[in-house]
C-alpha cells in the first residue's frame, strides 16, 4: 500500500511541469467567403465576419501570408483570381489564421469544387 502512494504522488510531481501555462498565438476563424472581403493587394487588408451580426474584422496581410487553396500553396494573384471566380460564396467556407501579438493575417485557405 505504502508504494503505491509513493508511486501516486511520484507520478503526480512529475506531471507539475506539463500544467505549465499555455499562451495563445494564433486564433483561426471559419468564414463564407461571401462574408468576406478580399484583400486588393499583399500588403493590404482582409474584412471578414463571422456571422451576420458579429463585428467586421480588418487585419493586414504580409508579404510572408500563405494563401491556401485546396491545399496547395498559391500566389496571392492566384488565390484572388480564384476566389473572384467563385459562383456561390456564401457556400465556400475559408479558414482565416489570424496571429494576434502582430495583429496580422499568416494564412488563409480556401476549399473549392
Amino acid at each position: 500500500m505504502k508504494r503505491q502512494l509513493t508511486l501516486i504522488f511520484a507520478l503526480a510531481a512529475l506531471s507539475l511541469p506539463a500544467m505549465a501555462e499555455f499562451e495563445t498565438v494564433s486564433r483561426a476563424y471559419e468564414v463564407a467567403l461571401g462574408k468576406m472581403r478580399i484583400p486588393t493587394s499583399i500588403y493590404s487588408s482582409v474584412g471578414f465576419r463571422e456571422c451576420d451580426e458579429c463585428e467586421m474584422h480588418t487585419v493586414r496581410l504580409t508579404g510572408n501570408t500563405r494563401f491556401v487553396v485546396n491545399g496547395r500553396t498559391v500566389s496571392f494573384e492566384k488565390f484572388r483570381e480564384m476566389a473572384a471566380a467563385v459562383n456561390d460564396a456564401d457556400a465556400v467556407p475559408v479558414i482565416v489564421l489570424r496571429h494576434l501579438e502582430s495583429d496580422t493575417i499568416t494564412r488563409i485557405s480556401v476549399s473549392l469544387k
